[in-house]
């Protein structure tokens, strides 16, 4: 009995193997059929109109951007964020200040904010990206 166990695991092994090959093979004739090697550079090309539709022909005409189109940096300078400080330690006098909308944290310290902050203290700040980091420029508490 044990005999006939160990015959029909095997078939049922060489069953599996069989239907994986087969499975690979279709695969392999599937990738053969839908690849795009060979296809010129002009045909993978994607093209998007001036309400973000993706196509594969070129727009009729160009868009031309207008200067108020583009985000100057000192426009995004000006704009203060609002957030509260998550985090708070008493001993090295730093912590983290929490975005209400991206949910991001805020590197400062005492010394950055010009003045002691609490935790939950709600303000509103400007930050600077640094190589450590976000960190604060400029703080007002609310």
């Amino acid at each position: 009995m044990a005999k006939s166990q160990l015959t029909f695991r095997k078939k049922e092994q060489a069953k599996k193997k069989q239907i994986k090959k087969q499975d690979k093979q279709e695969r392999r004739e599937f990738n053969k059929r839908n690849n795009d090697k060979g296809k010129s550079l002009e045909e993978m090309f994607a093209y998007v109109d001036e309400h973000g539709n993706i196509s594969d022909t070129p727009p009729a005409q160009p868009y031309k951007f207008k200067e108020e189109d583009l985000l100057k940096p000192a426009d995004l300078e000006d704009e203060y964020l609002f957030g509260k400080v998550s985090y708070y330690n008493e001993v090295g006098h730093y912590g983290f200040i929490r975005d209400n909308e991206s949910r991001e944290t805020v590197y400062f310290n005492d010394t950055l904010a010009g003045q002691i902050l609490k935790l939950d203290q709600k303000v509103k700040y400007k930050y600077i990206r640094s190589k450590q980091g976000n960190q604060i420029s400029e703080v007002i508490l609310m």
